[in-house]
This record gives C-alpha cells, structure tokens and sequence, in this order.
C-alpha cells in the first residue's frame, strides 16, 4: 500500500491525488470514508508511483547537482539559463561581480575569522540582495516594454522570492513575481511577464487568456516546457 499523507477540508466536493516533492498527498472531504480513499490510492498505485519515480530522481539529480555549496568556494549557480562557477575571496569590503563565467564573491576580511557557516551566510546574503536587485531592474524594464505592446498596465509590480510560482496577477491589478527569474533564460522571462500581463485582461486560464498569450508570445509552449524540465534547479539549494 503506498503511503499518503491526508489532507481534509469541508469546502472540497471531490477528491484529488497529487504528488509534491515524493510525497503522495489527498486531498477529500471530510464525509469521505477512509477506506474508500484507500482503495482509490490502491487504483491509482501505478500512476502514483510512476509519478513518485520521475519526483525521485529529480530529487537526486537535484542533490548531485549542488554538491558544490552556492555559498562556497568551488560551488556554482544557474543565472540566466547558464551555470556559473562560484568565486570566494576575501578582501577589504563585501563585493559581488559577475564575469563571462564565474561570479565572484568577496567577503570582507573579519569574515575569514568566522566560522564556514558564518561565511556561507553572509556570502548569501549578497547572492540573494544582488538578484532581487537584478530582477527589479529587468523585471521593471520588461513589464513596461510589454505592457506598451499589449496596452494593458498594472496598477503596480512586487518583487520577491517565492517557493512555488514565478509570478501572480490579483483583483487589483498588481503583479508580483519571483527574483528567481534571474536564474532562467530571457526569452523564459519575456514568456512571464506577458502571462501576468494579459491576466490584467483574462484573471483566469480560458482559451481566451492562451490566444492572448500566443498573440504576444508564441513561444510560450516552448517556455512552459523549459521552466517544468528545469524545475528541480531553480532554486536556493539550503545552507
């Protein structure tokens, strides 16, 4: 029997099955019995766990793939679409550089005093501030290009780290997208910013929003595709 985790709500009317991060999770009303549940996860067992597989080794291509710490010497980070190698140094002030392929880190020099831990911290701090500036700037610059282009305006854009979208458009018009963007290739960006865009039109996922968005982006399957296959990436490996 395939473990799952249960999660019930009075507002549900049906039952959903998911799996996040190789957990299986359902999702049912509370009227549902247990054993019926049960026996819809025995039904699905094939899906699930071919589901829980593909999640698997995801994962563990995701730990191979930041055995080099970001915040260390050696380690390395996805910034526009390419894998950059990681530079720590410590000199007079905090600096941070991006070159042709390395970013360099510089942590001033009480730093070397302190401990590995200490060190990554800092070294993180610097990573992150330079990303959420970074993607203010491009992020900015490209809500206004498109937003000409579309005649469709927000009443005002957010940036910020978030776990699990890469933007969001809400009654009010504002847009809100995540400084994880700097991580992904341009063109993947371009594909963002006209979908929040033209939710300012359609708030919802109809046939109308999608003819919208090809009009504007008519690669925007290729990008979809692109961010899925490259999900398990981006995103801040844990100190």
């Amino acid at each position: 029997m395939i473990e799952y985790q249960l999660i019930r709500s009075n507002k549900r009317k049906s039952i959903a099955l998911q799996v996040k991060q190789g957990v299986v999770i359902v999702r049912a009303p509370h009227y549902v019995k247990e054993s019926y549940i049960q026996q819809l996860v025995s039904q699905k067992s094939s899906w699930l766990e071919a589901k829980l597989l593909i999640q698997n080794n995801q994962l563990k291509d995701h730990r191979l793939n930041h055995q080099g710490n970001v915040y260390s010497d050696n380690g390395f980070l996805w910034f526009q679409g390419t894998r950059k190698n990681i530079s720590l140094t410590f000199s007079i002030n905090n600096s941070l550089e991006n070159n042709d392929n390395t970013i360099q880190i510089t942590l001033a020099q009480r730093y070397k005093k302190l401990s590995e831990t200490q060190q990554q911290k800092a070294a993180k701090r610097l990573v992150e501030a330079w990303f959420k500036q970074s993607a203010i700037t491009l992020l900015s610059n490209k809500v206004e290009y498109f937003s000409a282009q579309l005649n469709l305006y927000p009443s005002s854009i957010k940036v910020r780290q978030y776990k699990a979208r890469w933007g969001s458009c809400n009654n009010n018009g504002q847009l809100s997208f995540n400084y994880l963007l700097m991580m992904v290739p341009d063109w993947v960006v371009d594909y963002v910013v006209v979908h929040e865009l033209c939710h300012l039109k359609h708030l919802n996922h109809s046939r109308q929003f999608w003819a919208l968005v090809a009009a504007y982006f008519p690669r925007f399957q290729e990008a979809k595709a692109w961010l899925k296959d490259h999900q398990h990436h981006l995103q801040w490996p844990a100190l």
